[in-house]
């Protein structure tokens, strides 16, 4: 009997998972394997051939000597792993939820670096006017108004309620977005319709951004949001867009589940 293992560019995201997460067989713990049980395990002389449930590859595998069960446990008691679209979509997301936890980050940085310049901000600004004394003199100059010694002179003239609204708002956003990335990670529908109504308020800001003062990182970032906005729109049907929400899942049903396993080709026998 000779036994094939056909891979095709159509599992290349399963294959990623089996990768990294191993491969899901059944039936390597049953006595007794029937005919049945062809789609996921067959018998071949004194070895089992086990179907990967999430790549569709075949593994030879010895019958167990102290096998726990007696047959294969009906197809409502296995748990099918996710594949096709659906695996797709959840990499998606998730990397989606990677760029999301580096704007937590970066969002909780700022605020902490707001709230300890506040409660310093005398003893920063007795520092900061003696660097500039030592640096341009006394008066200053216009030099000192410039860079970052500039940009620092800025945050002594806000006034400290303002600064406090500054960071009381960076905290509000950084929770959003932490939100975003819980939902998105677990791939919650909810954590869609989020993501995509926070990342579309600031695609305007992003482009009068650019209508001000170009730069290429501005650019790389409003495209990278115009991405995901169009990800989630199309892509994962938003607000009933092709089909809505009742399209994708049967979407991901058709990819996925027994249905997917039984049209995938059971490799041929030949005695």
């Amino acid at each position: 009997m000779t036994w094939g293992s056909k891979r095709e560019k159509h599992n290349r995201y399963e294959l990623i998972a089996c990768a990294f997460g191993g491969h899901v067989l059944v039936g390597t713990d049953v006595r007794i394997i029937d005919e049945e049980d062809g789609a996921v395990v067959r018998q071949d002389r004194d070895l089992r051939w086990h179907r990967c449930l999430r790549c569709d590859s075949w593994f030879p595998r010895q019958p167990p000597k102290e096998p726990t069960r007696e047959h294969l446990p009906h197809r409502d008691e296995i748990e099918v792993p996710l594949r096709g679209k659906g695996l797709r979509d959840r990499y998606v997301l998730r990397l989606i939820a990677a760029e999301r936890a580096i704007h937590v980050l970066v969002l909780s940085g700022l605020a902490v670096a707001v709230f300890l310049f506040i409660g310093h901000r005398q003893t920063l600004k007795h520092d900061y006017v003696a660097i500039i004394n030592g640096l341009f003199g006394a008066s200053g100059g216009p030099d000192a108004k410039k860079g970052l010694l500039g940009d620092f002179r800025h945050l002594f003239v806000i006034s400290p309620s303002h600064l406090y609204d500054i960071g009381f708002l960076l905290v509000g956003y950084a929770t959003l977005e932490a939100f975003e990335m819980v939902g998105l990670w677990f791939a919650k529908r909810w954590a869609e319709y989020l993501t995509f109504l926070a990342t579309l308020v600031f695609v305007p800001v992003e482009v009068y951004e650019l209508t001000t003062s170009f730069g290429w990182l501005k650019v790389v970032i409003l495209i990278l949001n115009l991405a995901i906005v169009l990800y989630l729109l199309l892509g994962k049907r938003l607000f009933g867009l092709r089909g809505g929400h009742a399209a994708d899942v049967a979407r991901r049903r058709a990819d996925g589940g027994w249905e997917a396993i039984d049209r995938r080709p059971v490799p041929r026998s030949d005695v």
